[in-house]
């Protein structure tokens, strides 16, 4: 089976606006990325590729305005993607207290919290801000995750579903709208040896409606998304609950910040890395 390859370019460069557009790529259907020194290349089936979606894609016509973004697809023959991604993923360690590896890489010695991810696509392994920031976010509120229901919202590779795991929480359920995404989580889910304290399913936030409240709830997608659909996660979070969310910058915290307060919810903190934020919100007694 034969891949469409479209490559990328910025002019002037920036890491961040790339990670932008690879996040979104990542929701589109391509499971493949490579960054060169002027943006990055990605990868899609091509059966599944539609040059059409281009003229459509409102983070490209946002950052065109401010970039000079150019693209070029072609068509490749298949190769080895594994191998591929093995050559170009490296393990991370976040805060000296999480190594997320490879199933390839050897364990850190002395870290608190191992994770294994297949590399099959650079974002959600722990090596984009929002992920890492995520994750600093899960440690800092470990306490309030052990022994709880947790959520994690776009789940992606399942990073953030096993990490609430890891630190002890009771029951997580992890949604993701993309099939891949699926696939991806419940191999790594095992490679962690946790299938049977996490569940994965495909849908979106609706997928919510009528679901137990969850004391925890973990959304790391985009802003858009996020204004869109926070009100359906309020509406499942228990009282005293926490909102922690990621994937804008911080210049959008404001927006993120009043659409939340108008739901009844608090900020608690904040951390920012490359441009990018993570905010942790509560839910207070009288939230709606």
């Amino acid at each position: 089976m034969n891949t469409i390859e479209v490559a990328f370019t910025l002019s002037p460069y920036e890491e961040a606006v790339a990670d932008a557009l690879v996040a979104s790529l990542g929701t589109m259907g391509y499971n493949g990325f490579e960054y060169t020194p002027d943006g990055f290349r990605a990868y899609i089936p091509v059966e599944n590729y539609d040059e059409g979606v281009f003229a459509h894609w409102g983070m490209l016509d946002y950052f065109s305005a401010l970039y000079d973004i150019r693209w070029a697809a072609k068509e490749i023959e298949d190769q080895d993607w594994n191998r591929l991604w093995e050559e170009n993923f490296t393990p991370i360690v976040v805060d000296g207290r999480i190594q997320v590896r490879a199933g390839f890489h050897e364990p850190l010695p002395g870290v608190e919290y191992e994770i294994i991810i297949e590399p099959k696509m650079s974002f959600g392994t722990g090596h984009h801000a929002t992920t890492a920031l995520m994750l600093r976010m899960v440690l800092d509120y470990a306490d309030r995750i052990c022994g709880k229901r947790v959520l994690d919202m776009g789940c992606g590779t399942g990073i953030l579903a096993i990490m609430a795991a890891k630190v002890g929480a009771k029951e997580v359920t992890g949604i993701d709208i993309d099939e891949w995404a699926y696939r991806n989580a419940m191999e790594n889910l095992r490679n962690n040896h946790i299938q049977d304290r996490v569940e994965i399913r495909i849908g979106d936030a609706a997928l919510l409606e009528g679901e137990a409240p969850f004391d925890v709830i973990l959304a790391n997608i985009n802003r858009n998304i996020l204004l869109e659909d926070m009100a359906h996660y309020v509406g499942r979070l228990n009282v005293n609950g926490l909102l922690i969310m990621s994937g804008f910058y911080q210049q959008d915290l404001p927006l993120i910040r009043q659409r939340a307060e108008e739901l009844g919810l608090v900020l608690l903190q904040e951390k920012e890395e490359n441009k990018w934020t993570a905010a942790c919100f509560y839910k207070k007694e009288t939230c709606c």
